[in-house]
């Protein structure tokens, strides 16, 4: 996970797997005239980049991020390189299994999947999801405002309303899928409010005589045997009452 460059603020990061790591020694010189400079090591990372789908995602859609690698149409975009320093953090990634996996993203094996004989390695996910709840310093680079994290600073608005392609959930889900989903969380909330004033109600009335009228007692009510005192009993004798 890098920081995101491009010039519409959508996203404050950009994602890679990392295919390979290694260094190479770098010399150079100003001109063809000056001696070339010490050899310098650069630590470099030969990445495949990952995308963010179209789908509705973020907190305004209570939906994980969505991520799928470049198809065969834009190889150019699909791989690159990075410097390690510029690397935020590494991510976990969920694949979204109800997709499968699919050939169509590479043609033919490659080295960039995974390791050759393994279950899968001739395949990719089709999507996978960002998990965002791994652990605490994660959640907090998607909800904004982590301690540390100065230099997302100013993505905190826009994290905690995020929810890019949320303008077309009603088109792009399914018929009354999302549409009545506002719908069913008010009916729970009343729901829920009416069982508390039923509970209250019977709190009341336990409270009370339990609806016993004047000079009737209760059957199933506790009673001290002989010779036995209760504990309510004693209690008021000694001052505490019941509380």
């Amino acid at each position: 996970m890098v920081l995101s460059h491009e010039d519409e603020r959508t996203h404050p990061y950009w994602y890679a797997r990392v295919v390979l790591i290694f260094h190479v020694n770098v010399e150079y010189r100003k001109d063809p005239r000056s001696p070339y400079s010490t050899p310098t090591r650069m630590d470099v990372l030969f990445v495949r980049w990952l995308r963010r789908d179209n789908t509705p995602a973020g907190w305004t859609a209570k939906r994980l991020q969505r991520l799928e690698f470049f198809d065969q149409e834009n190889q150019e975009e699909a791989f690159g390189f990075l410097d390690p320093d510029s690397v935020v953090r590494g991510v976990h990634l969920i694949p979204a299994f109800s997709y499968g996996s699919t050939q169509d993203l590479l043609p033919g094996p490659s080295f960039v999947r995974q390791e050759k004989g393994t279950e899968g390695w001739d395949k990719d996910w089709r999507y996978l999801y960002i998990n965002i709840f791994v652990d605490r310093d994660m959640f907090m680079r998607f909800r904004g405002g982590g301690i540390g994290h100065k230099i997302t600073r100013d993505w905190d608005e826009l994290l905690q309303r995020e929810g890019h392609g949320s303008a077309q959930t009603s088109s792009a889900a399914g018929p009354g899928e999302d549409e009545d989903e506002e719908y069913n969380d008010v009916e729970i909330e009343r729901g829920e409010e009416d069982e508390w004033e039923e509970v209250e109600e019977e709190d009341n009335n336990s409270d009370g005589d339990c609806g016993l009228s004047d000079g009737e007692e209760d059957e199933d009510g506790i009673r001290a045997d002989e010779g036995e005192e209760l504990d309510d009993d004693i209690l008021a004798e000694e001052g505490y009452g019941a509380l």
